[in-house]
């Protein structure tokens, strides 16, 4: 399988730049707000709650993990929100990643919900569950090309 060569860059107005360079775009993000992700997870709730009372865990996690990790890289609920998930090193997100992602917010409960309380004091604007799995969620704010910035 193909993968394009992208770059990404923090910066310090707490954007993230990602230049894709087969196409010669970067792609600007920030940093998902709490309540957009709060949002977003109220409606994935609200879509896996019947499902998950049938089947504990399998369906949620199937849910999350495979839309987190497909190309558009969001559940239906923060597609809803306009947000997405990214690797931090701007890479599409494996399963992997998006499996570890969904079993470490169980974390986030058994710390009484101090991973939760993380998104307030880190730089990338992570939960304990995106630390370990090293994601980060972004709301897309522009794309320019690269011969424009010439």
């Amino acid at each position: 399988m193909y993968t394009s060569e992208k770059t990404i860059r923090f910066t310090n107005e707490n954007t993230i730049e990602l230049t894709i360079k087969d196409t010669n775009e970067i792609i600007v993000y920030k940093y998902a707000s709490f309540g957009e992700r709060f949002l977003a997870r109220i409606i994935d709730v609200i879509i896996i709650i019947i499902p998950q009372f049938c089947i504990p865990i399998i369906p949620a996690w199937l849910y999350w993990s495979l839309q987190q990790s497909g190309d558009k890289q969001r559940t239906l609920g923060q597609g809803a929100c306009n947000i997405q998930l990214l690797s931090v090193d701007g890479q599409k997100v494996t399963f992997g990643q998006a499996t570890g992602r969904f079993f470490a917010n169980f974390l986030n409960l058994f710390t009484f919900l101090i991973g939760y309380i993380m998104f307030f004091m880190t730089d990338k604007k992570q939960c304990l569950h995106d630390s370990l799995s090293e994601t980060i969620v972004v709301k897309e704010i522009g794309r320019k090309t690269l011969t424009s910035l010439e």
